[in-house]
């Protein structure tokens, strides 16, 4: 752990550093908005996560036997990003008295126990005052959301993905969009390609997290989701060999376009890459590598490991796609996953319009490098086939 504290501080520092450099990357000018970025959000960004860094230490201190805890036969919600991961995560999260997944206030505001019992004392304190505190909170996190609530739903208490809790180690992969010239960013989507030391490193730090999770909700199953670990899913099953990988997939040109339709806000928020242009090469280029790893990782797995569900199957019939899902899994279904499922009704089109028109999309990438790999995927003997009235939902 040690190490990797050296290591973000290091990454942090550089990456602060290297902004500042005129012309360094075309993606990240120095203007206005970046300069304010930089020197105002940026180091009381960098000082929170030291204070979580004090908080792991006090972890060691007081509560090292989380180290023991054991990560007991996790599900692994992953695929390619925009392709129904949020929807999947959050119904099976229903099931509360099974499942445990990374809220978005314990992922961000306290990875630490430590950091999580001194906040559960003030949220007491706070509720016997009336939640004046809370109220505070919840109205600066629906301005700082604003549009994106349309994309992806943002609550303090909603279930997020964990990759959120590699920020103070400086692996989380959205911070590519604040420093889109970090070569170490760009290898957090192509995982294999990571130096093997840093990759380990990484990789003990996220389980140490998923440790600590576990600590505080005992006897629960880790149910995790992140769409950025799509070139995860091998290194995910050396660590956790009994583990369940659910794998959303969707065709790739609307899911490229979705994303690069939803990273716009970012963009304006890092005051990065103003045109666009090179986040859409730099996602096709994800994108191809997520779609070859997930092809690759599908073809070595079981059925009953890894289960691939269609985005068109997922919106057109959501409750016998999971259900088929867990069962081709081997989740044993129970009375809160039944309720949740049987009050489920096919979806409504997303608040979240794109047009990949909008983008510069190179078809001939999407044709050669990603369409093959999903095609193969779809045809997968891993894929969920739900039983489905084909009269009613018209999917062959």
């Amino acid at each position: 752990m040690l190490g990797i504290f050296f290591q973000s501080l290091i990454r942090h520092f550089s990456w602060w550093m290297t902004s500042l450099w005129p012309g360094r990357h075309g993606a990240a000018p120095l203007s206005g908005r970046r300069l304010l970025f930089l020197f105002l959000f940026y180091p009381a960004f960098a000082a929170f996560q030291l204070l979580h860094w004090l908080g792991f230490l006090c972890d060691e201190l007081c509560f090292a036997s989380y180290r023991t805890v054991e990560v007991k036969a996790p599900v692994f919600i992953i695929g390619i990003p925009r392709s129904g991961t949020t929807f999947l995560h959050r119904t099976l999260a229903e099931d509360r008295a099974r499942f445990t997944s990374f809220s978005t206030w314990e992922a961000i505001l306290a990875p630490s126990i430590t950091e999580r019992k001194v906040l559960r004392g003030i949220r007491s304190i706070d509720h016997a005052l009336g939640a004046p505190l809370q109220r505070i909170v919840h109205k600066l996190l629906d301005s700082a959301s604003g549009d994106f609530n349309d994309i992806h739903e943002v609550g303090l208490r909603a279930p997020e993905e964990d990759y959120l809790s590699l920020l103070p180690a400086g692996a989380c992969f959205i911070l590519l969009l604040a420093f889109p010239f970090s070569p170490q960013l760009r290898q957090l989507g192509q995982l294999d390609e990571m130096p093997a030391q840093s990759r380990e490193r990484i990789l003990l730090f996220y389980k140490r997290a998923l440790q600590r999770h576990l600590y505080c909700h005992p006897g629960k199953q880790l149910l995790s989701k992140n769409a950025a670990f799509a070139t995860w899913a091998g290194a995910l099953n050396a660590t956790f060999p009994d583990a369940k990988f659910l794998v959303c997939v969707r065709e790739p040109t609307a899911a490229l376009s979705s994303q690069l339709s939803s990273l716009t806000s970012a963009r304006s928020f890092f005051a990065t890459d103003s045109t666009g242009d090179e986040t859409t090469r730099t996602f096709t280029r994800l994108y191809a590598q997520f779609y070859a790893s997930l092809d690759a990782f599908i073809a070595s797995s079981p059925p009953d490991q890894s289960a691939v569900i269609a985005q068109s199957d997922l919106k057109a019939a959501p409750a016998p796609t999971i259900t088929a899902a867990l069962d081709q899994l081997q989740i044993e279904s129970n009375p809160a996953i039944d309720h949740t499922l049987a009050t489920i009704q096919p979806g409504k089109p997303s608040a979240h319009q794109h047009d990949p028109s909008d983008f510069s999309i190179n078809p001939k990438e999407i044709q050669h490098c990603m369409n093959p790999h999903y095609e193969a995927m779809l045809h997968s003997p891993n894929r969920t086939s739900p039983k489905l009235d084909t009269s009613t939902t018209g999917i062959p």
